[in-house]
């Protein structure tokens, strides 16, 4: 027959398998939604060698990772480009 002990020591552990797995959904909610988030930058940046100046996309998160990772349930994403000129300038001899 189990004593108080035990029973106390079951619900400790059972509370940190709560956190523990809480805590892991966190770090795979972030690391996906930073990997989707740097994808789309990149191609963004890929795309901008092509022509355009500016290009402006989104990323849309889960409820989970919206209201404990991100803070919100889409963050934008905005590249732009801006190119040197390339005449060269006589400095009056």
């Amino acid at each position: 027959m189990a004593t108080e002990r035990t029973r106390t020591r079951r619900g400790q552990a059972l509370m940190e398998l709560a956190v523990g797995m809480f805590a892991f959904a966190l770090v795979v909610t972030a690391l996906c939604g930073f990997a989707v988030y740097i994808a789309k930058s990149l191609k963004m940046q890929n795309s901008l060698r092509t022509g355009a100046s500016t290009q402006t996309a989104s990323v849309e998160f889960t409820t989970f990772g919206a209201k404990y990772v991100f803070g919100a349930e889409r963050l934008k994403i905005r590249e732009s480009v801006s190119m040197p000129d390339t005449a060269i300038v006589d400095k009056g001899e």
